[in-house]
């Protein structure tokens, strides 16, 4: 159920205005939003019947949007009608992401009291900052007691804030989970849950393969972009480029292994299909012993940090990864 943020957005009380009051602006001036607030909601967005990342969503009912125009690889400018913020564990610690996994950041040269955003310009396109729309809901998954607020940018744009902190993503991050922005210039850091800074820690700790994706189902799912095999959560399954299919062979290991997780069989049990032909599912023995399943010979995956529904991550072809169809 969605609760309005305990404290009133005064950083944002002028895109709260009425709609009225924007027409008597100067012209040049950024008009103000229509009347609302931003929603604080304790669930993930598809809880809500909601696909995609915020911008073009769409109800779990019908097919979920996937942009081909804009892959997820690109800076996000666009102001998102709804954001999912999420919890990930990665091997500097735990992060916050965004609905698609792609890791959130924070500048430590941004001004605390009041929030505002030093980052503008140039440096706003190498950081896409977090953009929502007046009156859009903010869904947390995984966070306690979140700090959620949002500021008014130079642009006129409001800017998503977890502890009073402006949160950004990185264009170098080209895949969810990724953390290539952390440390750079000593000012950039991924950003804990409790929305302090992760800079006790810049290096990589030594950290175990993600855990498997133990799934019961493997279901054909309906897009945009074409039928693809979810897990039962929804998120997209994904083949490596880099496995073998005759006989199976899982490559995924050392760093890929902290991303991409192998989709087992629950309890080694027998996995069921919905939509797929039976004849192009089996199994592979990994090294743990577990079955890791197959289809049509190769070894499927999830990205660790996707907390999407039936979304591609377009950018995941760039690195091998070709969503299961």
């Amino acid at each position: 159920m969605a609760r309005a943020l305990a404290a009133s957005l005064a950083t944002v009380a002028a895109l709260l205005a009425a709609t009225a009051c924007a027409a008597q602006q100067p012209a040049g001036s950024v008009a103000a939003p229509a009347a609302g607030q931003i929603q604080l909601v304790d669930a993930p967005a598809k809880s809500a019947g909601l696909t995609g990342d915020g911008r073009a969503d769409t109800p779990a009912t019908a097919s979920p949007a996937v942009s081909a125009s804009a892959p997820v690889s690109a800076p996000v400018s666009a102001s998102a009608k709804w954001v999912q913020l999420s919890v990930n564990k990665a091997s500097i610690g735990e992060t916050v992401t965004e609905v698609r996994g792609f890791t959130l950041y924070t500048f430590t040269k941004d001004d605390t009291d009041p929030p505002a955003s030093q980052c503008t310009g140039d440096c706003a396109t190498r950081w896409p900052p977090v953009l929502i729309q007046a009156g859009g809901r903010v869904f947390v998954d995984g966070l306690e007691n979140p700090a959620v607020s949002a500021i008014r940018r130079p642009d006129g744009t409001v800017q998503v804030t977890l502890a009073g902190r402006p949160v950004y993503r990185f264009a170098g991050d080209t895949v969810p989970g990724e953390f290539n922005g952390q440390g750079v210039d000593g000012a950039w850091f991924a950003v804990k849950p409790d929305g302090t800074a992760n800079d006790a820690l810049i290096g990589t700790e030594v950290a175990e393969p993600a855990e498997p994706d133990r799934t019961a189902t493997l279901t054909a799912a309906t897009t945009a972009d074409g039928a693809v095999v979810v897990d039962d959560d929804g998120a997209t399954l994904y083949r490596s480029d880099a496995d073998g299919t005759d006989p199976a062979v899982s490559r995924c290991d050392d760093a890929c292994a902290l991303l991409w997780r192998p989709v087992v069989a629950t309890n080694g049990s027998t996995v069921k299909v919905d939509g797929i032909k039976q004849k192009r599912v089996w199994w592979m023995r990994r090294s743990d012993g577990t079955k890791q399943v197959t289809l049509d010979g190769s070894p499927l995956y999830r990205n660790a940090a996707d907390r999407s529904t039936a979304t591609i991550i377009a950018s995941a072809a760039e690195q091998g990864w070709t969503a299961a169809r």
